[in-house]
């Protein structure tokens, strides 16, 4: 009789893959990490009762794992040159008792109520998990200096996005390689009218509650402007169309900033007498019109303001200040947060819609969808529309955020990074795309930068200790510097997801639907 395995080739993986982030991290992640372990190993494990006691075993396992290889960086890995000191707290039996506690009592929840046949009970138990982990981490970040606030406000923005090119491309099927023009439109809106402008406002600064609204309308016109002209392409035909438009338009933002329009009839005729600079001017006449600062960008965005009521509530129960500033992550946090929900649950009801069922129909076989009297035109252009409205609400908030807009955050990588947490969190799959989605970003923001950390100070002990000049020094570190590989590190991630699964980590569940389709 053939033995069973203690760990399977995945789990494995995943407990090796834990093990180095707690090595690279150490300090207050333990116990962030020690929940993460316990809870895919919970996911893991068959969704039955005998499960229950495989997870216990296994969760205290990978748990140990962490917090061996924690105790490993906060003794020995923070002794390096150029590392950052980590809160002596931590590097106590105590937290390492209660990080291996909750590595195995998450397991044990999730195995626990995965093994329940009531499918309501699974998703109630799953979701109050979830709901309980991002509720208590920002404020967890602040008060024990994790430092990863930052990064997961970015991740959400870009998730945010992921969520609307899902139902461009997941959906719908169309490949749209300029998505970033639509989250460029939505953050010079916002700018537009919550930043000193005279071609626009004035002094004039509207409210963020109703500008998030208009930004996100403005994406979806134009979504339907450009989704036009592509109407009669498909594939690569379409693609390319789509890069164009995510390149001109931060062009056009990038050169707003000296503008005059003539009139063009008494225009026509001044050229015909040889007078180029004649004709009836009728806008920036005097001076040139600066719409958009060109590159220097405009700023300062009005941030979000609550009621004195709410905010004053929210601080005498939690304790820490609701107020929208720079270095006050916990409310930015809970905003996109929130927004995140409701889209995805907006996006998941309309996937049971009769439009989103046009979306998927179109994808599979357009002629066909077409036969079966699905206008295809309309089914285009509204998941242009909806697809674009998403990206416009992730630039309102990005701008805001930020309180500076300017083309340079609008590059072709953003539409790529947009991209590649769809197809590695996996096409159509709401799931799927949030997960790939704050991976992509947490290792873009985050993991490489504490990699790119602990490199450097082995290097720095071994090898550049014996290297006594500086110019060889900053050239090698240069060349070692992991953060500059990332779209490397990402174009590698779409290749092996193509070979090994290309469905994603989280393939898109087949629907059942009832009734008249």
């Amino acid at each position: 009789m053939k033995k069973e395995k203690l760990l399977s080739t995945g789990e494995t993986f995943g407990v090796i893959l834990i093990g180095l982030l707690s090595l690279i991290m150490g300090g207050p992640a333990v116990l962030p990490l020690a929940i993460l372990t316990g809870a895919l190993v919970g996911l893991n494990v068959p969704a039955e009762k005998s499960g229950v006691p495989r997870a216990a075993l296994i969760g205290l396992l990978a748990a140990g794992v962490v917090v061996a290889l924690s105790w490993a960086h906060n003794n020995y890995v923070v002794l390096l040159p150029k590392q950052p000191a980590i809160p002596a707290w931590t590097n106590t039996l105590p937290v390492y008792l209660l990080s291996m506690a909750l590595g195995v009592a998450s397991a044990v929840y999730i195995a626990f109520f995965r093994a329940n046949p009531n499918e309501r009970t699974r998703k109630i138990a799953l979701l109050g998990f979830l709901a309980v982990c991002a509720i208590v981490f920002p404020f967890y970040d602040q008060r024990y200096e994790l430092l990863w606030a930052s990064a997961v406000v970015a991740s959400l923005i870009y998730m945010l996005q992921a969520l609307g090119l899902n139902i461009v491309a997941g959906y719908a099927g169309l490949l749209d390689l300029g998505y970033v023009a639509f989250f460029a439109i939505g953050g010079y809106t916002a700018a537009f009218l919550m930043a000193p402008n005279d071609a626009w406002n004035g002094n004039l600064k509207w409210s963020f509650w109703i500008v998030i609204w208009v930004a996100a309308a403005a994406a979806a016109i134009f979504g339907l402007i450009l989704g036009a002209p592509t109407l009669p392409l498909r594939g690569d035909y379409l693609a390319i169309v789509t890069l164009g438009f995510g390149e001109i338009i931060p062009v056009i933002f990038k050169n707003l900033e000296s503008v005059v329009l003539y009139e063009p009839i008494s225009r026509l005729f001044a050229m015909f007498r040889g007078d180029f600079n004649g004709g009836s001017c009728i806008v920036g006449c005097d001076k040139p019109l600066n719409i958009t600062n060109g590159t220097q960008g405009l700023n300062p965005i009005e941030p979000p303001r609550l009621f004195a009521f709410i905010s004053d509530g929210l601080k005498s129960l939690t304790g820490y200040d609701f107020i929208f500033k720079s270095d006050n992550y916990i409310p930015w946090y809970f905003l996109i947060l929130t927004m995140l929900v409701l889209s995805a649950f907006f996006i998941g009801r309309m996937r049971q819609s009769r439009i989103g069922r046009a979306f998927v129909a179109m994808r599979e076989d357009e002629l066909a969808a077409s036969a079966m009297g699905i206008p295809i035109v309309k089914t285009k252009l509204t998941a242009f529309m909806i697809g674009a409205l998403f990206s416009g609400f992730a630039g309102a908030f990005y701008a805001s955020y930020v309180s500076f807009i300017s083309p340079d955050a609008f590059d072709f990588s953003v539409s790529v990074i947009v991209l590649c947490m769809v197809i590695l969190g996996g096409t159509g799959s709401i799931t799927g795309v949030i997960l790939g989605g704050l991976i992509i970003k947490l290792v873009d923001l985050l993991l490489l930068d504490k990699v790119q950390g602990v490199v450097s100070g082995v290097l720095q002990a071994t090898v550049f200790n014996n290297v006594k000049n500086e110019g060889v020094n900053l050239f090698l570190e240069s060349i070692l510097d992991m953060t500059q590989y990332k779209l490397m590190l990402f174009g590698l991630i779409l290749v092996v997801m193509m070979l090994v699964r290309p469905q994603g980590l989280v393939p898109e569940a087949m629907t059942k639907t009832k009734g008249r389709q």
